[in-house]
């Protein structure tokens, strides 16, 4: 739904923390065919936590998924591209780009406040940031509060543990 709100918004699509593609194909159904969308995860697993993430029900290596896997999963759609590694250090071919959605499931503070840094500054006004596990991930949280807590956007929250916030 959130896509679709945004299929007036300039810009492109953006999602990190792809895991296995789910998220993504409901994001490549529901977008204009006029918008890219660049996804991004290790498909290693969790990087190492930190101590601001308080989650002892996470291990680095959780959540490894498979690049061949997505690849072939999401091959009927156009416009689609994929990059493994560690976000935003795989980023280089989105930093001059504009966004009307992002989509982020990070599951830790340093990949959510460093997601949350880079697209902030690239979303469109009226574009969205809708926010995975940010009721229940305390490092997710901690994360998206500190860097909101000066912002004029409001904070949703949305069923299932999620947030968003729409760009003024």
């Amino acid at each position: 739904m959130a896509v679709k709100a945004t299929s007036k918004v300039a810009g492109d699509i953006a999602e990190v923390g792809t895991y296995m593609g789910g998220s993504a194909k409901i994001i490549c159904e529901a977008r204009k065919e006029n918008k890219k969308i660049y996804l991004f995860d290790t498909f290693n697993g969790l990087p190492e936590l930190s101590d601001k993430d308080n989650n002892i029900h996470f291990q680095v290596g959780e959540f490894r998924s498979s690049l061949d896997y997505v690849k072939n999963y999401l091959k009927d759609y156009s416009g689609v591209f994929i990059t493994k590694g560690l976000f935003p250090k795989t980023a280089d071919n989105i930093k001059d780009k504009k966004f009307s959605f992002v989509n982020l499931d990070v599951d830790l503070y340093e990949g959510t406040k460093d997601s949350i840094e880079f697209f902030y500054p690239r979303m469109s006004r009226g574009g969205i940031i809708i926010f995975h596990d940010y009721i229940s991930t305390p490092g997710v949280k901690k994360a998206f509060d500190e860097f909101f807590k000066d912002k004029s956007e409001p904070i949703i929250e949305l069923s299932g543990s999620q947030c968003l916030i729409v760009k003024s």
